[in-house]
């Protein structure tokens, strides 16, 4: 009986689990396929994940992960009743150890990824000393990635 509460349980934890990351990867995929021209109208015709891999270079390399926006407060208690946003995040490695974090909102935890396209939540310049440049739009992160201190 014993062995039969356990599998239930693993079987249970795994479709909760599988769950979870197929949700992430819609959320990542909306990010990806959301053409920039819809974030900012200056921007061309071009869905996010191939205009960031020409802004940042062919040898970026780009790790994707879904996040709450950093909207969390760490207080259970306010936390628990709030939906947060959910946010597909680009994290860009550049040169002189000089690291890019994009996020791109893409819904909410209790929601879901939205159908329609994802919206800028934030940019964020990354120096090896930890300081922070932000990045106020996407038509400005070419010339944010080209400033080295």
């Amino acid at each position: 009986m014993m062995q039969a509460s356990v599998i239930l349980f693993v079987l249970a934890l795994n479709s909760q689990q599988s769950a979870l990351q197929a949700r992430d990867a819609k959320a990542i995929e909306t990010a990806k396929n959301t053409n920039v021209h819809q974030i900012e109208p200056s921007l061309p015709n071009k869905a996010f994940a191939q205009w960031l891999r020409d802004v940042a270079g062919t040898q970026a390399e780009i790790k994707w992960e879904v996040n709450d926006c950093g909207e969390q407060t760490g207080d259970p208690a306010l936390d628990k009743v709030r939906d947060f946003p959910m946010c597909a995040e680009a994290q860009v490695i550049l040169a002189g150890k000089r690291r890019l974090s994009v996020s791109l909102s893409v819904g909410t935890f209790k929601n879901g990824p939205k159908a329609g396209p994802a919206g800028l939540w934030y940019a964020v310049i990354i120096e090896p000393d930890g300081s922070l440049t932000p990045v106020k739009s996407l038509s400005r992160l070419p010339e944010a990635i080209k400033t080295v201190r």
